[in-house]
């Protein structure tokens, strides 16, 4: 009786174990959400950046139809995460937007030469984006190796699913990713009130980072399995689920469970804002127009607002953006949309299921490589 006793107090203890992070989480998580809402304010500094941000994602998606581009969906997102309401951070980050983008779709396109053999496209993909993944970690210039690893599954999963050539598919993202860019930057440097900030100096490469090695190797895999499991069931969401598999695994620094709550949340937020949208809107340009600018006006309240739950507002706004934002505009697409939810969130399943298999092979490393480095440490001294 007593040995039986014992048993369920080592079970309960564990249970209670393993139950205390996510715990933890969910309660940061809600107070966070709450003192973010209560600071909500129509008339504030919050809403007037929120605002600026706003029309220049209508704009850029004025611009993105009026060149007649694909997806000025993509012209919107580089609005919303160029941004900075910070005149040389805007500027910086759009330099690496760009070059992120230009050096993805060089690779993407140096992966297609070889042509549709699709084992070699899934390995190459998934090998650039776990390099990407362990770049973005280290390097001066994160931000862009984060733009190399979205591009490249961006455009050559693309490629597989379409009869767009694969140069086509690359100037067309490019120059939506341009259009993005140039508004954000235009407008911060009219209207931010901020000069700019100096950011910490980085070398290029900073030491060996054991931990993101792991994560590496969990989003080369992810992103490898994507269009093997897609494929094999039939799955919607093809070309964006690879995508949020690599920002999911790549802000490991705050997290990975942290950063997928965010996710999770802010596109089940914008997701179900916008298929209200599509149930009801009439199909008019004007009442598209002002539906777009209170969601994103909301939304970008949160990402702009200083909050531990700002992440939450930039999914938010990005799969609102996904689902209400398709050409021909103020085309509305039921399916369209549910198939690029299915992406996302099928690309955080995948970082969860493939970073659970590979988590004895991710310790490993870290041990071995911090060995390494403490015995270096010790010969130098």
């Amino acid at each position: 009786m007593r040995a039986r006793r014992s048993f369920r107090r080592r079970l309960e203890l564990r249970a209670a174990a393993l139950f205390r992070p996510p715990l933890r989480v969910a309660e940061r998580y809600e107070v966070s959400a709450v003192d973010d809402l209560k600071a909500f304010t129509l008339t504030g500094a919050r809403a007037q950046v929120a605002l600026r941000v706003t029309l220049g994602i209508l704009l850029a998606i004025a611009i993105a139809h009026a060149l007649r581009l694909e997806m000025p969906v993509w012209a919107a997102i580089s609005v919303l995460r160029v941004f900075q309401n910070d005149r040389t951070a805007t500027v910086r980050r759009g330099l690496e937007r760009v070059a992120g983008t230009v050096a993805g779709g060089a690779i993407a396109y140096g992966i297609m030469l070889e042509g549709q053999v699709h084992a070699w496209v899934y390995i190459a993909t998934g090998l650039t984006c776990a390099f990407a993944v362990y770049a973005q970690a280290v390097s001066r210039y994160s931000y862009a190796f984060v733009l190399v690893g979205f591009t490249v599954p961006l455009m050559t999963y693309h490629a597989l699913v379409s009869s767009e050539p694969i140069g086509q598919v690359i100037v067309m993202r490019g120059l939506e990713v341009l259009v993005g860019v140039f508004v954000a930057t235009a407008i911060d440097l009219l209207t931010s009130a901020r000069h700019g900030s100096h950011a910490t100096s980085k070398p290029w490469f900073a030491a060996t980072d054991e931990v993101f090695l792991g994560h590496a190797l969990t989003v080369g895999i992810a992103v490898s399995l994507v269009p093997v499991v897609w494929t094999t069931f039939h799955l919607p969401g093809f070309d964006q689920t690879p995508i949020t598999a690599f920002i999911v695994v790549g802000a490991a620094r705050e997290g990975i469970g942290w950063k997928s709550l965010n996710r999770c949340i802010g596109c089940l937020l914008g997701a179900l804002l916008g298929f209200l949208g599509v149930m009801l809107l009439d199909g008019g340009l004007l009442t598209w127009l002002a539906f777009v600018f209170a969601g994103l006006f909301v939304f970008t309240q949160i990402c702009f607002g200083g909050s531990v739950v700002a992440y939450t507002g930039a999914q938010a706004a990005i799969a609102f953006l996904l689902v209400v934002v398709m050409e021909p505009i103020p085309h509305l697409d039921l399916d369209a949309g549910i198939g690029r939810m299915w992406g996302i969130f099928g690309g955080i399943c995948m970082v969860v299921l493939v970073g659970l298999a590979t988590w004895p092979i991710r310790r490993r490393i870290a041990e071995h490589l911090s060995a390494r480095k403490r015995a270096a440490h010790e010969m130098a001294h």
